[in-house]
């Protein structure tokens, strides 16, 4: 029985700890230390680092929901019947639920990943952002890979207007994106 009550505790340690990196990373505070992390969720240093053994495997970890959540959003949007609207609402609604999360540019933009299912949900965005590219005609030259880093470009384009002008900066940069997808390859 003892056994079991012990799990019990380190089920709700864990718990514990990622609600309250949730809360944090929410609330903007994508550089948490991990020191801080235990503090605020009442544990061990030593169980914090045993679940996030780096402050950027805990950004990850949080994240990677963030990132599964654009994956979901290009699928929705490989259900329209036209292609470039289909590209444009992906990217819209990508914007929006990247704007609203802190830290997702970073984990999106960065190259080398700590946690494998990060990567790996990442390649799967890549491969859904190709496959919205890959129905437009003429094809664009743009991979998918290309694209996630015109969106991260995108995200920090946009973020850097003021909260009230994001809607038609927003606007704006798709409406440049469309131009330049429309006039094609070598245009």
């Amino acid at each position: 029985m003892r056994g079991d009550n012990m799990r019990a505790d380190a089920a709700r340690n864990r718990q514990r700890i990622f609600d309250e990196a949730h809360r944090a990373i929410a609330a903007g505070e994508t550089e948490l230390t991990l020191n801080e992390l235990a503090r605020r969720s009442g544990v061990g240093v030593g169980t914090v680092y045993r679940l996030f053994p780096t402050q950027r495997a805990m950004l990850e970890a949080v994240l990677e929901v963030s990132a599964r959540d654009l994956i979901r959003l290009a699928e929705e949007a490989g259900t329209e019947s036209d292609p470039h609207r289909a590209l444009e609402e992906f990217l819209r609604s990508a914007l929006a639920a990247a704007l609203a999360r802190p830290g997702l540019f970073t984990v999106l933009i960065t190259l080398t990943d700590e946690t494998d299912s990060l990567r790996e949900a990442k390649g799967e965005l890549a491969a859904r952002a190709t496959q919205l590219l890959g129905r437009i005609d003429p094809a664009p030259a743009l991979t998918g890979e290309n694209l996630l880093k015109l969106f991260c470009g995108l995200i920090h384009a946009i973020s850097e207007h003021p909260e009230e002008r994001r809607p038609a900066a927003t606007d704006a940069y798709l409406q440049l994106l469309r131009a330049g997808l429309a006039a094609g390859p070598g245009a």
